[in-house]
């Protein structure tokens, strides 16, 4: 991909260079040759301009997305001089999911190393095993962010973190979390165990505690979330296999009253996080 240094402070033109240039990040292997990646709708542009403003390119907006959020251009006229009044026909042609607003930021606006020397490791990390849903892997992405998690291990086969739909559904705590890489479940939870972890699969098979026993006190499983502890959560279609669910030390089940046969990934990853969430607080 030729260099982004010539920037025009406006574009009308959906068929200009630049703007295939910049629709072109959706694909992995430009962004990979670039180095670069593509920041959709105002709340994670939002983020970005906000938390990672010193990886911002360009900015592209809309006059009425500008008119509808000031706080992102006065923000992102901070972060870059690069911010463009675009129509909304090169808007669409940049990204059908922007809304008016996007961004092309340095990849290395998403951290994907833990600095041990930032403070001891994160002591609730979510671990995911080959999450092929960008949607799903987005959505886990922010739960952990909101419930406090400080880190995210994906391992490989999982999507790619830097798709523009991750960094979508993920609302901008893409931004906020380092998301690292792993080669296989076992290394993510060998190497967090190093650490003190306890790893918690997520599995509703036989010889799983169920988890309000881990919210319970008085129960011998509780104290599995009040030190630090990695929640491993399984692919979407298959969950995890067996020998991942041997490689975690404690196996935990979400009790379900009604009739589904199981819960999404993400809605399951949401009350497992929860979970750390409401045990850390009791420790206040």
């Amino acid at each position: 991909m030729s260099s982004f240094s010539e920037r025009p402070s406006i574009l009308d033109n959906p068929r200009a260079d630049r703007v295939k240039k910049v629709a072109a990040l959706a694909g992995r292997s430009a962004r990979s040759r670039a180095a670069l990646i593509l920041v959709e709708g105002p709340q994670a542009v939002r983020e970005l301009v906000r938390h990672r403003a010193g990886s911002v390119r360009d900015v592209y907006l809309t006059e009425a997305a500008a008119l509808l959020h000031p706080d992102v251009v006065t923000d992102a006229r901070k972060a870059t001089r690069w911010v463009h009044t675009v129509t909304p026909e090169v808007a669409s042609a940049m990204s059908g999911d922007a809304q008016g607003i996007l961004a092309v930021a340095d990849a290395e606006a998403i951290h994907t190393s833990w600095d041990p020397q930032a403070g001891q490791w994160p002591a609730t990390t979510v671990i995911l095993a080959q999450g092929r849903d960008p949607g799903n892997v987005g959505t886990i992405i922010r739960t952990a962010d909101a419930m406090g998690a400080q880190a995210v291990v994906a391992v490989a086969g999982t999507v790619d973190v830097t798709s523009p739909k991750v960094i979508r559904s993920s609302a901008g705590s893409l931004f906020h979390i380092p998301v690292l890489s792993a080669p296989s479940v076992h290394e993510a939870i060998a190497a967090l165990r190093c650490e003190g972890h306890v790893a918690l699969g997520t599995s509703g098979g036989y010889g799983s505690v169920d988890l309000n026993d881990l919210m319970t006190p008085r129960s011998a499983a509780h104290t599995a979330l009040r030190g630090p502890h990695s929640w491993v959560l399984g692919n979407e279609a298959q969950g995890l296999s067996q020998e991942e669910l041997a490689a975690c030390d404690l196996l935990v089940r979400i009790p379900m009253s009604g009739h589904a046969e199981s819960l999404n990934v993400a809605s399951a990853a949401s009350i497992c996080l929860f979970a750390s969430q409401w045990s850390r607080d009791q420790l206040l």
